[in-house]
């Protein structure tokens, strides 16, 4: 059987905005959403994001191509980063 939690009322005068955890997103958090969203649309358009895109692929073609020397490779790259950061001093 399930339970129905009951809709709760505000408490001490609080408005419902404060009780529910839902507050109004504060206006610096929103200019910098806005600020990344705009630069990521601008990243988007540059040739640089056409030529990232180009190589993915490519990095993908050669993957299905070449399944097995690319899994030895991610496995000596995992092995060299994994010696680098677990360097003791």
């Amino acid at each position: 059987m399930i339970q129905e939690i009951p809709d709760s009322q505000p408490v001490n005068g609080e408005s419902e905005q404060q009780h529910s955890g839902k507050s109004p997103i504060p206006e610096q958090v929103e200019v910098i959403s806005d600020n990344v969203s705009r630069m990521y649309n601008q990243f988007k358009e540059s040739e640089q994001y056409e030529e990232i895109k180009d190589k993915a692929v490519k990095v993908t073609e050669y993957i299905k191509e070449n399944p097995i020397p690319s899994v030895l490779y991610s496995l000596g790259a995992g092995f060299v980063l994994g010696l680098l950061l677990h360097r003791k001093h």
